[in-house]
């Protein structure tokens, strides 16, 4: 069972962000203005995040059971479940905002921080978010 569950968690979270992020997101540009296409897309990868976070849960929980969390933690299969949490969290409770912020007109600390343009930080959106699924191919 723990085995189905963690394979039902993979496919999930690999899924998600394959299919949304490099299926989805790029239909939804090429068919719709840009600004409404975005506002989709965002709303799309806020999704894919929480996905990704609960499947990253269910997979430590369930590895941390079968070998301990430390021994676990310390396997390639921990060390790429915790990268692709990490670069999820990075780009949902970090990145992101700038970006909302900088398509608003909004403030956020990080910008105001280090500066750069939407395009900028858009790009490190999409490099963190290539790592997160490069990670996952390795599960």
């Amino acid at each position: 069972m723990r085995l189905f569950l963690e394979t039902i968690a993979i496919v999930a979270w690999l899924g998600a962000l394959t299919v949304i992020g490099y299926v989805v997101a790029p239909l939804l540009f090429q068919n719709l203005p840009k600004m409404k296409a975005g506002d989709i897309a965002g709303q799309l990868f806020h999704i894919v995040s929480y996905i990704g976070i609960i499947a990253a849960v269910i997979l430590i929980f369930s590895g941390s059971l079968k070998n301990g969390f430390k021994s676990f933690l310390g396997s390639l299969k921990g060390f790429f479940i915790a990268i692709a949490l990490l670069c999820t969290l990075i780009n949902e409770f970090f990145i992101t905002p700038v970006i909302v912020a900088l398509k608003t007109n909004g403030k956020n600390v990080l910008y105001q921080q280090f500066g750069g343009s939407f395009a900028q930080w858009h790009g490190v959106s999409q490099m963190i978010y290539l790592i997160t699924a490069i990670s996952l191919f390795y599960l």
